[in-house]
């Protein structure tokens, strides 16, 4: 694996041309016509799934040897009966049908791409004579290479328990070590939402970038009656007319392997080199040659990756022969820091731009369609289409990208950033060449069709939260991009919780973004509502207002117990400065992933209702592997975290459900009283009625009381819990699951 590295990252003055690359040549695979959807609808399966590595090829040649054909090395996830794949196969589940899968990674070999072991990273416990930084760096980075490969899979936009949403700490290997957060093994996907476009991917604490380059990642489709209704009625096209696309941009060595920059002799792409733009020719960098914890300056983490070859689920710039009817793509940007401005023009490079409509958002459709001719898509975010090829029959149509080679900042886009159109600024064709299928009619949407039911909007009945983004340096000088709140300034991973919704209510989100560049924000566990975006700024000394907001510095203590940069806004300076405006048409539907633009402050609407651990961060994978991310928790309302303006005086006696649940080994009880001096019990029973410990038996103050279980010395399975308080008597079940 050492070896492999060395020769991938450092052995190449440059890397394979896409300019010169063949493009629109090989066909889109189609992982419907592949075989390679697995049909959960009818629920109740328990599967076992491997993350394996494979050869594949993506469409890649060598144009200097008669376009022989050049394998890559990927990652994939492998179902029963079906082969290793990238990307992964399609998982098709119904609403209310629960589904259970194992995943594993027994046969997954040591991660072939650069690791940055200075990062806030998933690992091994290091030994106790590695007390120096720079032994601990060495140390994670020998463990990697000698086969460990943390992962753990989460489904985006699932509403998925907390045990088996795939927290980052939550992280396992195939020799067993395991992170601080894992619950169990089997996942389990109740699937309690609506018809939706979500997907799976690793989400290992610190190697979530490298492990999705690699190939981690795959459609999970979620149908209701609804949807089957539709299609059944031949208002959207299905079968052979509903097809996957997931765009992603990759570099790749001469030889056809995949390339992550992460050393400053690694050569340049197409438009630029990104340690030569994040480390070696920025002005803040403390300590550029990054010794001696870098020796020779890397391997290190970038600020974001851009890549200069496009491929379409895994095919570089392929083609779609398609018939003269309406088709249903369901979209996802799967890029690492990309957004993509997307258009179907009828010509490869000129051409005037044709309208499409736009059926669904993350988490669901909309409530009807939305006419568009230009299509905004950040890192995560899922787009439901429908395009309709009728009148190009024996034409050709080109999907484009007026997306930016560089961090998105909002429109315009200045000239000089837009993708290059000979590579980066093409992602596929429709071959309009196939004859119509008279045996199934064209689908019928069209703009005014119905949908769904009214969307209706949440009311807010829990807390307003007040957050930011900012950007910061680590103890490296590196680019540092962070999350935080208005009051606290910027907060790391490893801060403590600041962010506790109260079970079953609707919180507001106030999102200021104050870093010069958009990121794609994702909240796991909620599907929520964008309110609307407004300007924002901040004041000087005397109360002019500026031309941008002004961060102020502040040290941040950082992971590895040194100093960085962090930042932080005065709120009595902030002023809002321009037009409220309303989501975009296209936006008005169920989200878990929005754009927030720099200089604004975007306010979200969710409803927290599954009790425990989640988190939320940028989709920039490059930028949530480096600490723009944090957890929250679901709590009830009698925890006592919560402020004194959220905890009422119990005024009535309840037992909430323990959290985490299924738990291992411990789980936290909340339980109120609202009179004085009340003789109290709480005992924990197994499946048979047995007693197996007692928590509380005495009398206790009234007020809300929280209560820790350790189930060390018990085995998996079901367990009950009683809390006896007077005449209040109730139960709850737990589970144990080791």
């Amino acid at each position: 694996t050492i070896l492999l590295i060395s020769i991938q990252q450092s052995g190449y003055s440059q890397l394979l041309d896409p300019i010169t690359h063949p493009k629109f040549v090989n066909p889109l695979p189609v992982i419907k016509e592949a075989g390679l959807r697995v049909d959960l609808t009818k629920g109740g399966e328990h599967l076992t799934v491997q993350m394996e590595q494979t050869s594949q090829w993506l469409g890649l040649v060598d144009v200097n040897d008669n376009n022989a054909q050049l394998m890559t090395t990927v990652w994939g996830y492998k179902f029963p009966g079906l082969p290793t794949h990238y990307p992964s196969p399609t998982i098709v589940a119904k609403k209310n049908k629960k589904v259970f899968i194992d995943w594993r990674s027994d046969n997954l070999p040591g991660q072939f791409l650069p690791v940055d072991a200075s990062l806030h990273m998933a690992h091994g416990p290091i030994p106790a004579n590695k007390t120096e930084l720079a032994d601990k760096i060495n140390w994670i980075r020998d463990w990697y290479a000698a086969g460990n490969v943390p992962v753990v899979t989460h489904l985006h936009g699932g509403h998925t328990e907390s045990a088996s949403d795939g927290l980052p700490e939550a992280w396992f290997t195939k020799s067993g070590v395991k992170g601080a957060e894992w619950m169990k093994q089997e996942y389990q996907y109740d699937n309690t939402q609506e018809s939706a476009t979500l997907w799976y991917h690793d989400h290992a604490l610190g190697i979530t970038r490298l492990n999705v380059y690699a190939g981690l990642a795959g459609f999970y489709l979620l149908r209701d009656d609804n949807e089957e209704r539709l299609i059944s009625q031949n208002l959207l096209p299905g079968g052979d007319y509903e097809i996957e696309i997931v765009i992603q941009d990759r570099d790749f060595t001469p030889d056809g392997e995949l390339f992550w920059p992460a050393n400053p002799t690694d050569p340049d792409n197409t438009f630029w080199n990104p340690y030569t733009e994040f480390i070696t020719d920025n002005e803040d960098i403390i300590d550029a040659t990054f010794d001696p914890v870098f020796p020779s300056g890397g391997p290190t983490a970038l600020a974001e990756f851009f890549g200069d070859f496009i491929l379409v689920n895994g095919m570089a710039w392929p083609k779609l022969e398609v018939e003269p009817r309406k088709y249903r793509f369901r979209l996802l940007n799967g890029s690492d820091s990309r957004f993509y401005v997307l258009e179907f023009r009828d010509d490869e490079i000129n051409g005037s731009a044709q309208s499409f409509l736009q059926i669904g958002t993350d988490d669901g459709l909309l409530a009807r369609p939305v006419p568009l001719t230009q299509l905004l898509i950040a890192p995560g975010e899922r787009m439901d289409l429908v395009v309709d090829f009728s009148d190009f029959d024996g034409s050709e149509i080109f999907l484009r990208n007026f997306g930016p080679d560089s961090p998105f900042g909002g429109f315009p886009i200045d000239a000089g950033d837009v993708a290059d159109p000979n590579n980066t600024g093409q992602i596929m064709m429709f071959d309009v060449s196939k004859p119509f299928n008279s045996d199934v009619p064209n689908a019928k949407v069209k703009e005014m069709s119905p949908l769904r039911m009214k969307i209706m909007p949440l009311k807010q009945d829990g807390a307003t939260r007040q957050l930011a983004l900012f950007e910061g340096r680590d103890n490296y000088g590196r680019l540092m991009p962070m999350l935080g709140t208005l009051e606290d300034g910027s907060l790391t991973w490893d801060d403590d919780i600041t962010e506790y919704p109260v079970y079953k209510t609707n919180e507001v989100w106030e999102v200021y973004n104050a870093t010069g560049d958009a990121h794609p924000i994702h909240l796991h566990l909620v599907s929520f509502q964008i309110i609307n975006r407004e300007p924002f700024t901040t004041v000087d000394d005397e109360g002019v207002p500026l031309d941008e907001p002004e961060v102020h510095p502040k040290d941040q203590t950082l992971h590895n117990g040194e100093t960085g940069i962090g930042g932080s806004l005065k709120e009595e300076d902030i002023i809002l400065s321009g037009e409220v405006r309303e989501p975009e048409e296209n936006e008005k539907g169920w989200k878990d992933t929005a754009v927030m633009l720099p200089g604004e402050v975007t306010r979200v609407i969710a409803r927290f209702d599954l009790l425990g651990r989640y988190v939320w961060h940028c989709h920039i994978l490059s930028h949530e592997d480096h600490e723009m991310m944090r957890p929250f928790e679901v709590v009830p309302k009698s925890h006592p975290k919560l402020s004194g303006d959220v905890l009422a005086t119990a005024t009535e006696f309840s037992l909430d459900q323990n959290y985490p649940n299924p738990f291992n080994p411990s789980t936290t009880i909340n339980f109120s009283i609202p009179t004085e001096n009340t003789m109290v019990s709480l005992k924990i029973y197994n499946s048979i009625g047995q007693e197996v410990g007692t928590l509380i038996n005495q009398v206790v103050p009234a007020g809300n009381h929280e209560v820790q279980f350790d189930a060390t010395g018990l085995s998996s399975g079901v367990y009950f819990y009683r809390l006896t308080a007077g005449n209040f008597v109730e139960n709850k079940k737990m589970i144990v699951m080791k």
